[in-house]
């Protein structure tokens, strides 16, 4: 059972206490609005890694993992909502596998990640600067290399077209340009105001009780005058003028993305009803996109839904030969269509309950568990597993059915193959 307490003014602490696991895990998530500097924040997570003033380089730091087992420390960014998301986290040995009885390998850990993110290795008001630059170089190269993966690219270009005018529709990290206009002086302003103004949750799964962890942050923001953004996104419930965008390159698989408006008015509205409605119509082996436009009709390659629900948007990616365009995209409208119908049984809602039921609740890593509850952060109340589930068991065919008739079309993008040489799709 998880246990939430609030340790400084937008700051959470949740610890689930299980000796399930070999592992524990201890992770520290962070959103800002996504109207501050991005690219200064997504650089500075990955700085944040390296170093802190006790172990101040590369040597040092990975001498003292070593010391706690072999633990890895990591960090990313990603969007939750119209927020900035990032997150500094560290895995090890669980203290009941120590090799010198009493050893609080957890608390260590908690120490060195704390000492990450409260006491970095700054000199002078600014990082180093040779850090900086090699994680600035990682980072523009995951960029350029962004489109040699066509399926995401299509994913984040579809967002983009949709959500132009919205926050929603930025890149996480910014632009490449202002990326590398980035200087040391300018991470180090962005940390502090992280620690100022960023809301936080603190999660750590292990067979400890998690109070020494509680502690050692508590003591960390006690000395940070705190002054939380507040953290909005905006749920637009009618969709705009239909707008399609087709590039070509050279690839041998098509690749189509459809975004959907769901009628949303905010991330919990309706919430249980618009994931089956999602799952049903193209979450799983089951739903109506993969029986019938994959397996029936074979107009895709693969044929997925996902349902953006921090943000009211559902969409819809397949692999299509070019020419299969149009036909495709009738028959997925056609799919929506029989869900808004009511073209479903009631063994369809079991099948996708259960479903949702057993990916919500056989997560089988203390890192997957401290995830369920991070995508939480903006949330007033933290769910468990079982508490998503039992709101899924009460949902009817009616309340399916009323949702999937809010989702409606709002824009299209299409990867189109183009004549010569072929690229890897």
């Amino acid at each position: 059972m998880a246990k939430v307490r609030t340790i400084a003014d937008g700051v959470r602490i949740c610890t689930v206490q299980t000796d399930r696991f070999k592992s524990a895990f201890i992770g520290v998530s962070m959103v800002v609005p996504m109207t501050g500097n991005l690219s200064a924040n997504a650089l500075l997570i990955k700085v944040l890694k390296h170093s802190c003033k006790k172990y101040p380089d590369f040597v040092k730091l990975n001498r003292k993992l070593d010391e706690l087992y072999g633990a890895s420390i990591a960090a990313g960014f990603s969007k939750k909502g119209e927020a900035q998301m990032l997150d500094l986290e560290i895995s090890c040995i669980d203290d009941r596998f120590a090799l010198k009885s009493g050893e609080k390998i957890t608390a260590e850990c908690a120490e060195l990640i704390s000492g990450m993110l409260f006491n970095p290795d700054v000199k002078k008001g600014a990082f180093k600067s040779d850090i900086v630059d090699e994680e600035r170089r990682f980072l523009l190269q995951d960029i350029e290399e962004e489109i040699n993966n066509k399926r995401t690219y299509a994913q984040k270009k579809c967002v983009s077209i949709q959500c132009r005018n919205e926050l929603f529709g930025k890149r996480i990290y910014g632009t490449k340009e202002e990326i590398e206009a980035l200087t040391p002086e300018d991470l180090y302003e962005a940390w502090q105001n992280l620690l100022r103004t960023a809301t936080f949750l603190i999660t750590c799964v292990s067979s400890d009780d998690c109070r020494q962890v509680e502690r050692i942050f508590k003591k960390g923001f006690s000395k940070i005058e705190r002054q939380p953004a507040e953290i909005t996104t905006e749920f637009r419930t009618r969709p705009g003028k239909f707008r399609r965008v087709e590039e070509q390159f050279p690839v041998n698989q098509g690749k189509l993305v459809l975004g959907f408006r769901t009628g949303k008015k905010n991330k919990e509205d309706n919430f249980a009803a618009y994931v089956l409605a999602a799952d049903i119509f193209g979450g799983n082996v089951y739903s109506k996109l993969f029986l019938n436009v994959r397996e029936k009709l074979s107009l895709c390659y693969y044929c997925w839904a996902r349902l953006i629900s921090e943000k009211g948007l559902l969409m819809v990616d397949c692999g299509i030969d070019t020419e299969n365009e149009k036909k495709a995209t009738d028959e997925i409208l056609a799919q929506l269509k029989a869900v808004c119908d009511g073209d479903f049984t009631d063994d369809d809602i079991k099948a996708s309950v259960m479903g949702m039921r057993e990916r919500w609740l056989s997560m089988d890593n203390p890192g997957a568990i401290c995830g369920w509850y991070s995508t939480q952060i903006t949330d007033e109340t933290l769910c468990t597993p079982e508490e998503k589930v039992a709101l899924l068991e009460k949902v009817t065919k009616k309340e399916i059915c009323a949702a999937a008739k809010h989702i409606k079309l709002e824009a299209a993008y299409m990867i189109s193959a183009q004549e010569g040489e072929k690229d890897e799709a």
